[in-house]
């Protein structure tokens, strides 16, 4: 008699078939317990990207105290695109906080809201000084005022800054009687 032990058998493993998803099944939204999605809508917003002057001749000339390094067109750029997005969250999230201007007229009467960007690039923070304006329904158009590489930038009273991580995570600010509040972050 042959004694030989029964060969193990490798279990086969059936893959899983994925979900059937009903369309027309009621789930949970952020409204309701029981809703049932329609249809999903991409909108697409125009965005102006603008520098000033002030701008254009610090980066190109520099200033009193000489040239500005670190303020690159591609990363200021980057910086007031990339802060665009989490400013509109900020304003649908907290009441009164707002950022753009809304002047019709077209004149700079020079009370403008102004906000500060910044981004930590290689150990120091890029701000970059802002204006937002809207112009109809889906379209900005963003100033780049002024920017400068600096850790210990001053903001004015009231004024408020949004510094970015990363593409998903900022961080809102505002100087109020002299100290620097977080507001809110994402």
């Amino acid at each position: 008699m042959d004694e030989r032990k029964p060969r193990k058998r490798i279990p086969i493993s059936k893959p899983a078939l994925p979900a059937l998803v009903d369309p027309l099944q009621f789930t949970k939204n952020k409204a309701s317990n029981h809703a049932r999605i329609e249809t999903t809508i991409n909108e697409k917003i125009s965005i102006d990207l603008w520098f000033d002057k002030h701008y254009v001749d610090r980066h190109q000339h520099g200033d009193d105290n000489g040239k500005r390094d670190g303020i690159d067109k591609e990363n200021v750029k980057k910086l007031a695109l990339e802060s665009l997005k989490h400013l509109l969250f900020y304003s649908a999230y907290i009441k009164n906080f707002t950022f753009l201007n809304h002047n019709y007229s077209g004149n700079n009467s020079g009370n403008s809201l102004r906000i500060v960007c910044q981004k930590e690039i290689d150990g120091e923070l890029l701000n970059a000084v802002i204006e937002v304006h809207f112009k109809l329904l889906n379209e900005f158009e963003i100033t780049v005022k002024t920017a400068m590489r600096n850790n210990d930038f001053k903001l004015s009273e009231g004024q408020y800054a949004i510094e970015i991580f990363e593409e998903d995570s900022s961080v809102l600010k505002q100087m109020v009687k002299g100290k620097i509040q977080e507001i809110f972050s994402v």
